[in-house]
């Protein structure tokens, strides 16, 4: 039972089976372009304010590194505690971006 155990993990078909779990999560990012026209028209929102929520994707994005470093270094609640500031931050900064007064 253990060989074949092994040999279904170490497996060429396995291999193929982790490569596109892979690539369909790690295409998300670049699929904004398909599915911004929607967030335009039903959200109303203008070309500068689906620019601002692009790059605030892509700045959330590469922050994901950064807190995998953090974590090497430092117990997990301190990455969490990092993580809930940076978010109340972002959501009331884009709060305030897309709901002007």
């Amino acid at each position: 039972m253990t060989s074949l155990g092994v040999q279904a993990v170490t497996g060429r078909w396995f291999m193929l089976f982790a490569s596109f779990l892979i690539m369909s999560a790690a295409g998300t990012g670049y699929m904004f372009g398909l599915y911004s026209n929607d967030i335009k028209s039903s959200l109303g929102y203008d070309q500068t304010t689906l620019n601002l929520l692009s790059f605030s994707k892509d700045l959330g994005g590469n922050f994901g590194v950064h807190s995998g470093l953090l974590n090497e270094v430092t117990p997990p609640w301190v990455v969490l505690a990092v993580g809930a500031v940076l978010n109340f931050f972002g959501y009331r900064w884009n709060f305030r971006v897309s709901c002007p007064r």
